[in-house]
């Protein structure tokens, strides 16, 4: 039976309904769409059959509280973990986007590759805690299924890492998933597989973000 590592991006948030730079602590948990989002999510895999083996979630209320409601019908414990959290914002964390630009006089995630504020992750630091908590989980439940909920710079890192990809400029290849979007990826033979990346076919017709 082959290891199905399958990524959920959380539901809309309040940060990015609010366009606020947030952090654990200043998260804000589900906006009023993020949760229909996730509504939705639950309502296809149900229909759908699947379920995993392992339900998983970063620490942040966004993810949490997208992880409740589509693990509600499974009757699974969720377990949460610090390191599936989004990259540390660092000292801007809580600012909007505006108050950001006219402190640092850029958009926020201009660049890349450096943190995005002082005692934030830089993309190297972020990366390197992808490459240490993803496959560490994938040894740990062999041949199970796992969703893990989480957030769009876990899921494109983990892209890279599993496809052996890397940035192009100063973006990342993988595009940003969309809120509740499931990502797969199967390891057979000891080679990782994509299997869908960034699905979001249970939002049709829903009013875009």
């Amino acid at each position: 039976m082959p290891t199905r590592l399958v990524l959920i991006r959380h539901g809309e948030s309040a940060s990015n309904a609010g366009r606020w730079l947030s952090g654990t602590s200043t998260c804000g948990g589900l906006s009023e769409l993020g949760r229909v989002q996730a509504e939705r999510l639950r309502d296809r895999f149900v229909r759908s059959g699947e379920r995993p083996d392992v339900l998983l979630s970063s620490t942040m209320p966004r993810a949490v509280q997208t992880a409740e409601i589509v693990g509600e019908p499974l009757g699974l414990d969720l377990v949460t973990m610090d390191d599936l959290g989004e990259r540390t914002p660092g000292e801007c964390e809580g600012m909007t986007h505006d108050e950001y630009e006219q402190r640092y006089g850029k958009r926020p995630w201009a660049d890349w590759e450096e943190p995005l504020s002082p005692g934030g992750e830089s993309n190297e630091e972020f990366l390197a805690r992808v490459r240490r908590v993803i496959p560490a989980l994938a040894a740990e439940h062999r041949d199970r299924t796992l969703w893990v909920v989480c957030h769009g710079g876990i899921i494109m890192s983990t892209a890279q890492l599993l496809m052996g990809t890397t940035h192009r400029g100063a973006v990342p290849v993988w595009g940003n998933p969309a809120n509740t979007a499931v990502s797969e990826w199967v390891e057979w033979d000891g080679q990782w597989i994509t299997v869908r990346y960034n699905d979001a076919a249970h939002l049709e017709g829903l009013a875009p973000a």
